[in-house]
């Protein structure tokens, strides 16, 4: 059988004759751009084009480059994410996200990529979603094109991170080096965390918002810190368990300890909850082997917690026993259920949880009532938002993922072509973002932290296509359309 289709007998092959076209594209419209920019003085423009062609050449030639790109930068941006005008706005998030994901498309189609990447009833769910957001938007937001950006940048951009990870179709050289991201940022973010407790004075200003009070590395707050730590512990840990070498094991444990000291440090009784139940699964996971990993990461443990960071043992003691944040939680989750029932179907309108909530406030049993405050339950304030019906569509893929990944590990937990502990090992992941998610509001608050959750659950479906037949249409042919 032919390997790919040719044009004419001595040409060369499609996908190879497609992905130097589109090369050359690229070059052109990135020339001009940048000439464009030059004779109207936008230099920065033009500098941004002249960077961009030869990553837009890396990632036609190695399409999760432009991922870990994303990974390695967006956490030493995400204060000026949050700026409109900041051009690290639409280069790293608007812009730079669609373009790789139809980059990817682009790639499948013509097949110089091909992935087990299939268009399935949770993508229906999602698209479904998207409109219904956008309706509820225009039809109940005081000013709709603030909130349909705000909606764009929030949930739209981070949702295309489930299909674009899935149209890469990662390989196994693309986990490892997703791995070796994840001991980058956790050594990077560690460090900063530790630092802004016992050396304040050698961080930037931006990096200091919190510094006395929790530990938030380069990001908003303690609760993304975190989520980003216990992600990239869980990859760092499923390679230890999976190498041979001592030494690499050794060195992969201490990132993990060190992932974990960061968790106590941020002082978030949530992430402590999220990473605490993680770190259980991880013991059913690797039952056999966890009781070494046990033995050398209390041994680093305690050498870290004889060391400068042990003092801060009653700072979170302390933080264990306040019980005024709680209360005030407590409130705002009642006023939220409240609203829900009120707008069950429609919800307030997106963004508008604030302007309603002090409104269906109230004392609960012997809390006082207190007014002010933010949502901290992230499926409480889209209820509350969005409506049920929405709400629904936007957690049918995890919910259905789930599923299909328990019956696909009953008929198949011997296959060769995945590695069940690998999806094991993202499902934690998912676990703890999901627990974090009822103690913070996360939409809102953050796109790295909502980015990631798509990004795990995408890396779950990918792996799950490896196992799952193509779809047959009643004549037997194989088909690539939408299925459940």
């Amino acid at each position: 059988m032919l390997q790919s289709l040719h044009i004419a007998s001595g040409s060369r092959p499609v996908p190879v004759l497609a992905s130097r076209v589109a090369l050359v594209l690229v070059l052109l419209v990135g020339a001009f751009a940048a000439g464009a920019a030059v004779a109207n003085g936008y230099w920065q423009v033009a500098v941004a084009a002249a960077v961009a062609v030869p990553f837009v050449v890396v990632v036609l030639r190695t399409p999760f480059a432009g991922l870990l790109a994303w990974l390695l930068l967006v956490p030493y941006f995400l204060e000026q994410l949050t700026v409109d005008v900041h051009p690290a706005v639409w280069a790293l998030h608007r812009i730079g996200v669609p373009t790789l994901l139809v980059l990817m498309i682009v790639n499948h189609t013509l097949g110089i990529r091909p992935s087990p990447f299939r268009l399935r009833g949770y993508d229906l769910a999602l698209v479904l979603f998207l409109v219904a957001g956008t309706i509820n938007i225009l039809a109940l937001a005081p000013i709709p094109s603030r909130m349909i950006a705000a909606f764009y940048d929030q949930l739209a951009v981070p949702i295309m991170f489930f299909w674009l990870i899935r149209a890469i179709g990662p390989r196994r050289s693309d986990i490892n080096l997703l791995v070796l991201v994840g001991i980058w940022t956790i050594a990077v973010q560690a460090t900063i965390g530790i630092l802004s407790w016992v050396a304040p004075s050698v961080l930037p200003a931006q990096w200091l918002g919190r510094a006395g009070e929790r530990t938030i590395g380069t990001f908003s707050g303690p609760a993304i810190y975190t989520i980003t730590l216990v992600l990239f512990a869980l990859l760092a840990l499923y390679a230890a368990m999976s190498t041979v070498d001592m030494r690499k094991r050794l060195l992969l444990v201490g990132i993990v300890v060190a992932a974990q000291l960061g968790v106590v440090l941020s002082l978030s009784r949530g992430s402590w909850l999220g990473a605490g139940l993680a770190m259980l699964g991880v013991g059913l996971v690797y039952r056999r082997q966890i009781s070494g990993f046990a033995i050398a990461a209390a041994l680093l443990a305690l050498i870290l917690g004889l060391g400068p960071v042990g003092g801060l043992a009653s700072v979170a003691q302390e933080r264990l026993t306040t019980v005024d944040t709680i209360e005030a939680r407590i409130a705002t989750d009642d006023a939220a259920v409240r609203m829900i029932r009120d707008q069950p179907l429609t919800g307030f309108g997106y963004g508008n949880f604030e302007r309603f909530d002090e409104r269906y406030k109230q004392r609960v049993g012997d809390i006082p009532l207190i007014l002010g405050g933010s949502a901290h339950n992230t499926y409480l304030n889209m209820l509350a938002e969005l409506g049920i019906p929405a709400t629904l569509l936007y957690l049918s893929p995890p919910m259905f993922l789930v599923v299909l990944s328990y019956r696909l590990w009953r008929r198949q937990r011997r296959s060769t072509l995945v590695d069940w502990r690998f999806i094991s090992i993202l499902w934690l992941a998912i676990l703890d973002q999901f627990v974090v998610n009822n103690f913070l509001e996360i939409i809102h608050s953050s796109l790295w932290a909502t980015s990631l959750w798509w990004l795990t659950l995408g890396l779950i479906a990918a792996e799950l296509e490896r196992l799952r037949p193509p779809q047959r249409d009643r004549s037997g042919s194989a088909a690539a359309a939408l299925s459940w």
